[in-house]
């Protein structure tokens, strides 16, 4: 098991080079490549993108740091065509692609929110068919997330392909070894589940990503573990109950957004230390956790 965290707030703010420095230095081990909000001047999903992702690769390698997983954008919308005459369709193959470059595993992406009415799983398992063919071309699975969505007249979070049932579901009719889950804590807290429940309701075979962060209930924080409400000892308890063996990955640009520049090196040691505080109650030898925090 692996420590890993998302690259959107470092890659906004410092650039690639920098922040996987930055990364390496904090004690992580491994990135989760944002492909999601990127600006519309970034290079990194452009004409040149294979090209970018090999420098960034390199990056990685000098460091002695991996991409273990990615975020693809999220922009696909019902009812539109699947495929290269969509430019949003596009920008999700490419960085299929580009994930697979960087070496990850998996790569998230999200599905799509239809109207009431239209089966949310039949209509994603169309749209995440369409995408098999590039798993199977790059050697990369697609990890698929438990959702939400705001209803602002209500305001409150509706759930969007976030109960375990239709996940299990999912995974099944696609019948494909190019399709894994990927359970979001803070998400099943906002959609109605504990996320300790949620975890046990997967084998470690079909869950094989993770984003974690903390929240209140309430919003959609991404802050840092012990920063919001969630129980981290069910949680942790839930991935050791499963024998989860797959990479411990943060998604908390709502933790780091937040930290001035001044003081950024020391927020990422602080999140890098509480990872591998957490990843002590799934293993005990996950990734020479022990003799890192005894360094520390």
């Amino acid at each position: 098991m692996k420590l890993s965290v998302e690259t959107y707030t470092l890659h906004r703010r410092y650039g690639d080079e920098k922040a996987i420095k930055m990364l390496k230095k904090a004690g992580f081990e491994s990135i989760d490549y944002s492909f999601y909000w990127l600006s519309e001047s970034d290079e990194t999903l452009g004409e040149n993108y294979r090209e970018y992702a090999l420098t960034v690769r390199s990056l990685l390698d000098e460091s002695g740091m991996t991409c273990n997983q990615a975020h693809a954008p999220f922009k696909v919308e019902y009812g539109s065509k699947f495929d290269f005459t969509n430019e949003e369709y596009v920008k999700v193959v490419r960085s299929i692609e580009a994930a697979a470059i960087l070496g990850a595993e998996s790569i998230v992406v999200h599905s799509i929110k239809p109207p009431a009415g239209v089966d949310i799983v039949e209509y994603n398992r169309e749209y995440y068919k369409t995408l098999e063919p590039y798993c199977e071309k790059f050697g990369i699975c697609i990890a698929i997330e438990n959702l939400f969505w705001y209803d602002e007249k209500a305001k409150c979070y509706r759930g969007g392909l976030h109960k375990p049932q239709e996940l299990n579901r999912i995974i099944e009719e696609l019948k494909s070894k190019w399709f894994v889950v990927c359970i979001d804590v803070g998400h099943a807290a906002l959609t109605g589940y504990e996320p300790g429940e949620i975890i046990n309701q997967f084998d470690n075979h079909t869950l094989r990503a993770l984003h974690i962060h903390d929240n209140d209930y309430l919003s959609d924080r991404h802050t840092l573990p012990y920063a919001g409400s969630l129980d981290w000892n069910k949680i942790m308890k839930a991935l050791k109950d499963i024998d989860y063996n797959s990479d411990f990955t943060f998604e908390i640009f709502g933790y780091l957004g937040r930290i001035d520049d001044e003081f950024m090196e020391e927020a990422l040691a602080f999140a890098a230390k509480t990872g591998r505080h957490l990843m002590l109650k799934v293993c005990t030898g996950c990734a020479g956790t022990n003799r890192y925090l005894k360094a520390r």
